[in-house]
């Protein structure tokens, strides 16, 4: 047998042996009730860190929309909901397991209509009257109104959010954003700003008790601030790995108000003595308090449907067969392409950098994966920068960001040139492999 025989004979075994252990832990019978044991074992888990991350970042994620003027059905992930039902007799016998629907928050209303419902009466003129209103093509009137290019808007309305919520290192933190900003032309500034106002009201939600926002005996009592009782101190981390305090008075502060030394000017609004959240009896502000009980009822709805959620799409004979199961042939189909990609990833490095240690020889290809990745995200909030990004936006952000990380530029750029002639190819086959499955198990037509 040739050389390059036994080669190809090593990569098939190895193939079929992956699609054997992920049909096993994943879609066959006892894969599946092992799922449903993990699930809930992890119940109680998945309840505190969903009341922890949740209202961090329903409340963060607002002061977006007042000093960028999103509307709240734009903002991630604030917006996302989901409900789920059981299939019909047709979809079960297809192999669907639960159908899984995004729906539309009902928190999630025009910024009209969230300072309506949730700012006292007196202080909204004031912001009406400072908020320059995002423009609409064909509707708005020029000169009113601005526009954003579509990758700015999906940097600001979620890619920062989830670069907080992805990186727990600062430094990451940190190159990612800024990294993005520098790419988009968006003032550095501004993005350390919203890192950092973001990272205060995170912070707030444990570390200085408010009410409607802190946790009964998890948020710790707020440490008073040395010119008034009346404010608390809040500790965060900014954007540079350094400890900070700011003192506030309200949870509004910390989302819109302009904080001495911290905040930009001309993104941040002088804050009054008291809240501009209006309260009445019962309570009229959904954000505050009916939308985050909601969110998280919903959270508890869902969190048991994991295991079929993970399993679905498999009929009775592809759980007990992994040879026929498509899920697992497709699985098979791209590790193949990732294989395949790693292989010409490797040989361009023997060639560029000879002699390269394994571990950083894997960072490379590491990196040319998280190229492929981002762009072909299918399931995940936060990743839209990344797809309505221009191939070149891409990858003059992916350059900065790994040779900022202590990867040579020069290799990487050679990388690139190396993958550039089929990366869409292999992202749309990644997403169109998924989609097709689902559209097909949910007898819903292909276009």
């Amino acid at each position: 047998m040739s050389w390059l025989s036994t080669v190809l004979d090593k990569l098939l075994k190895d193939i079929s042996a992956q699609k054997q252990k992920y049909h096993e832990k994943l879609l066959s019978p006892d894969g599946e009730w092992s799922l449903f044991m993990r699930s809930f074992q992890l119940y109680d888990f998945m309840l505190d860190l969903s009341s922890l991350l949740i209202p961090e970042f329903y409340f963060a994620s607002l002061s977006s929309a007042l000093l960028f003027g999103f509307d709240l059905t734009d903002l991630e992930p604030f917006n996302l909901e989901f409900d789920w039902r059981f299939p019909t007799l047709e979809e079960w016998e297809r192999g669907v397991g639960v159908v899984i629907e995004k729906t539309i928050n009902p928190c999630a209303v025009s910024l009209e209509e969230f300072l309506e419902f949730n700012v006292k009466e007196e202080y909204r003129p004031y912001i009406e009257e400072t908020r320059l209103e995002k423009g609409y093509y064909g509707i708005s009137k020029y000169g009113y109104s601005y526009y954003d290019p579509a990758v700015v808007r999906e940097f600001l309305r979620n890619t920062i959010q989830l670069m907080i919520k992805k990186h727990p290192h600062w430094l990451q933190r940190k190159t990612a954003l800024l990294t993005m900003a520098r790419t988009l032309g968006v003032l550095e500034d501004l993005a350390r700003n919203i890192h950092d106002r973001m990272s205060m009201v995170m912070a707030a939600h444990t570390e200085c008790f408010i009410l409607d926002y802190g946790m009964l005996d998890v948020s710790k009592l707020c440490a008073e601030a040395t010119h008034s009782e009346e404010y608390g101190v809040v500790p965060y981390v900014n954007i540079d790995g350094e400890y900070r305090e700011v003192e506030v008075l309200t949870l509004d502060d910390m989302q819109y108000g302009c904080v001495l030394d911290e905040s930009l000017l001309d993104y941040c609004y002088l804050m009054p003595d008291e809240t501009i959240y209006r309260s009445t009896e019962p309570p009229i502000a959904p954000v505050l308090d009916t939308c985050i009980e909601d969110k998280l009822r919903r959270f508890r709805g869902r969190a048991m449907i994991t295991a079929p959620a993970f399993s679905n799409y498999v009929t009775g004979s592809e759980a007990v067969d992994h040879t026929i199961s498509e899920r697992t042939n497709i699985y098979g189909e791209l590790l193949s392409d990732r294989y395949a990609l790693e292989h010409v990833v490797d040989v361009a490095l023997r060639q560029l950098m000879p002699g390269l240690d394994p571990l950083k020889r894997r960072t490379y290809i590491s990196a040319v994966l998280q190229l492929a990745g981002h762009r072909g995200k299918r399931h995940r909030w936060g990743y839209g920068v990344f797809k309505v990004a221009s191939l070149d936006e891409l990858k003059s952000w992916w350059l900065d960001y790994w040779s900022s990380r202590g990867l040579d530029r020069s290799v990487l750029e050679g990388l690139y040139k190396r993958v550039e002639p089929f990366l869409e190819k292999f992202i749309s086959k990644k997403v169109e492999l998924g989609r097709r499955i689902r559209l097909q198990r949910l007898g819903i037509p292909i276009e």
